[in-house]
């Protein structure tokens, strides 16, 4: 995010009043989302965020190094998906880094090292740099639904006394790219100041603050004039972190609709910096404990509408070789400010609740028949009538705990899949690359030697030696998809060591272990 007081020279001069000619009664929240969704934490908060709808209204997605998540990722691809389909804006986050412009007593800022622009700071680094991050986050992942890119770090005045628009005119030539290969495109800013208004048709919204509540509630940071005269408050969104109690979360909202912030997003989260003052912690990796409070004090309404019964209930279900499950999904409800929760019923007897619109039912019998109904509740704790009632019957118990082993191998790919009916710890498959049993790990016997490679859930590993020492292949994320039961990976040739046009391959789980029946795999298999 930005560093405070990166505005350029000349910045403009600023309002010192903050009551605006035009103020924001009803806002939208807006995220800046920076955790990922590959974990049970991380998604469950992107889970909670889909449901946060229509006063959710944009989420702005980081990748791990704060650039487009690479290689693809399933599980970005399914959040940027549903975030999409809840009806809010997903964003990609694309740093600008101030254009390379040195603002004292921050020096000039560089690329990536692993960028087009090899860690300069020209103009033409970042110039490359920024065309390939937005053209990335599309290419990943505009399938799935991307609305739109977040240039961080952006400049807030329009130029220098020698070049008047030096500055906007980047950012205009940025934004003319985005719209101009990506039609629709959402397009936001992000200087963290007031900016002037020379950026006013660059972008469709622009962060005119970001900061802590100490600096926000000073009013040390005064929005511009045109941010308070603005009959568009859309166009403005302000980020207060460091702020400590619902109470004082109130407090900053209310001044965000007074200074014409359409957008805002407030948290207890903190700037941590170590002893030479280099940022540790962003504060925008999880949501604050008055999170619900906030929904309701953005949207500016008495909230006693229910939402609507959830609709659309669907299911899937499975049995192991004991036991049985389902996996439910439903529709996003409509409600006035947002949907924050779900209870689910099974025979008329509550079962348990939920942030998603998802629930797996455990422990359930093969070859019986059970009856799902589903409640919401909003922010208010307005709770609707359940839903239709919907009819399951589970299948017979499976007669083994690893079902319809596949695998097959290209000149430069291999794809290996299987079901795994039981609640397994660990997925793996074992992988004789180089078809030599005296090289590579030797299973338990009567199972298949000379191992060099596991994947193991969504990691693949190259057998280190010796005994049970495996090394992760960086670079590489063998798992592709997950169905139900089924588990789909693939791999590159190329990450396989010694690979040979034949392999020997086993699928196995735990706990308890289980093994499939091992496959021998010759290149042209059909992959």
């Amino acid at each position: 995010m930005t560093a405070a007081g990166l505005a350029g020279p000349a910045l403009l001069a600023s309002a010192t009043a903050i009551a605006a000619p035009n103020q924001a009664t009803h806002q939208h929240t807006a995220i800046p989302a920076y955790w990922g969704p590959d974990t049970g934490a991380g998604a469950e908060l992107f889970a909670r965020l889909e449901q946060n709808v229509p006063t959710s209204e944009i989420v702005v997605l980081n990748g791990s190094d704060s650039k487009p998540q690479a290689p693809f990722n399933q599980a970005w691809a399914e959040t940027i998906e549903e975030i999409h389909g809840a009806g809010a804006l997903a964003i990609g986050y694309v740093d600008t880094g101030y254009y390379g412009f040195g603002f004292p007593p921050v020096a000039p800022h560089p690329t990536r090292l692993d960028g087009p622009g090899h860690g300069g700071s020209s103009v033409a680094d970042w110039t490359a740099q920024i065309l390939q991050d937005i053209d990335d986050w599309y290419a990943l992942y505009g399938a799935y639904g991307v609305d739109g890119i977040f240039l961080d770090q952006s400049v807030a005045s329009c130029g220098t006394a020698a070049d008047p628009d030096l500055y906007v005119d980047l950012y205009a030539a940025i934004s003319d790219y985005i719209s101009g290969n990506y039609p629709g495109a959402y397009i936001i800013l992000n200087p963290g100041l007031p900016v002037e208004p020379c950026y006013g048709d660059v972008a469709d919204t622009i962060v005119t603050f970001e900061g802590s509540y100490d600096k926000y509630m000073g009013d040390e940071v005064p929005p511009a004039s045109w941010q308070l005269e603005s009959a568009t408050p859309e166009k403005f969104w302000h980020l207060v972190y460091d702020v400590p109690d619902e109470a004082a979360m109130a407090d900053v909202v209310a001044r965000s609709k007074q200074q014409n912030a359409g957008y805002v997003y407030v948290t207890d989260d903190q700037l941590a910096f170590d002893s030479s003052g280099t940022v540790l912690d962003y504060p925008w990796d999880t949501l604050p404990p008055y999170w619900h409070a906030e929904l309701i004090e953005a949207a500016g309404v008495v909230d006693t509408v229910v939402p609507d019964p959830p609709d659309g209930l669907d299911a899937t279900a499975a049995s192991g070789t004991s036991a049985a499950r389902v996996s439910l999904t439903w529709n996003n409800p409509w409600d006035n400010v947002a949907t924050v929760g779900y209870e689910v019923f099974s025979g008329g007897v509550s079962i348990g609740t939920t942030y998603d619109n998802a629930m797996t039912v455990t422990g359930l019998l093969p070859s019986t028949s059970y009856s799902f109904q589903v409640k919401a509740w909003d922010v208010a704790g307005n709770v609707s009538d359940l839903s239709c009632p919907l009819l399951v019957t589970t299948p017979a118990a499976a007669a083994a705990p690893i079902l319809s082993p596949s695998a097959c191998l290209s000149a430069s790919v291999a794809r290996y899949q299987a079901a795994y009916v039981d609640p397994f710890t660990h997925r793996r498959v074992f992988i004789n690359s180089d078809n030599n049993t005296a090289t590579g790990y030797d299973l338990s016997p009567g199972q298949p030697a000379g191992i060099d490679h596991m994947i193991e859930n969504g990691a693949l590993y190259r057998h280190a030696g010796p005994g049970w020492a495996w090394t992760q292949v960086s670079g590489v994320s063998p798992l592709v998809s997950t169905a139900g039961d089924v588990y789909v990976w693939e791999v590159p040739i190329s990450a396989l060591s010694g690979a040979a046009a034949t392999q020997v391959v086993v699928f196995q789980a735990s706990s308890p272990d289980a093994y499939s029946a091992a496959l021998t795999v010759t290149q042209g298999d059909g992959c």
